[in-house]
């Protein structure tokens, strides 16, 4: 008489399924953003077409651009491994789920390296919106100044939180058990 296999818990197909479309829906919401990319250089707005009509402040700040659309590449790339790790996770397979842990360690490397791009990104536009405000006199615009900043701290726990969480779930001895039975 065959030994009766202990039942999946609930939270594989849910976790493994909010995880395939984020990551589905993310890397096409990134290749939309690479088409704006390409737009942009067609319309003759590349960096070094304008770098010659652009203060100092502002070319940095182009160039940052740039590297985001590198960011942006990488990122696609990613969420495609995180797609297929959740597929791989959903057929109870021990590689999707230890793809997942590794997705979501990098996931942690990739908070800081996007924190540090928009707040690079951001600390530019502050000196050139100070530039342009000041030059027509208009008064301190602090409102946006702490958006920004906010934003930027935000984004860095929707990054980290959902990671850390899916690294702790993943290690559950359930978990393990139930992608290792196959």
């Amino acid at each position: 008489m065959a030994e009766p296999q202990p039942k999946t818990p609930p939270s594989i197909p849910i976790i493994g399924w909010t995880t395939l479309i984020a990551s589905v829906l993310l890397a096409f919401l990134n290749i939309i953003s690479l088409f704006t990319y390409n737009v942009m250089d067609q319309m003759g707005l590349s960096l070094p077409a304008l770098s010659q009509h652009l203060s100092d402040s502002m070319k940095g700040i182009m160039e940052l651009y740039r590297y985001q659309r590198i960011w942006t590449m990488y990122n696609t790339g990613y969420l495609i491994v995180v797609a297929i790790a959740a597929i791989q996770f959903l057929r109870l397979r021990a590689s999707g789920r230890a793809m997942l842990e590794i997705a979501c360690w990098v996931g942690l490397f990739n908070a800081f390296v996007d924190t540090a791009i928009s707040y690079y990104i951001w600390k530019g536009m502050q000196s050139l919106i100070s530039a342009v405000f000041s030059g027509i006199g208009g008064g301190q615009y602090s409102s946006l100044n702490s958006i920004g900043y906010y934003s930027i701290v935000i984004g860095f726990f929707l990054w980290i939180i959902p990671c850390i969480g899916m690294i702790i779930y993943l290690r559950r001895p359930i978990v393990r058990g139930a992608v290792n039975r196959i």
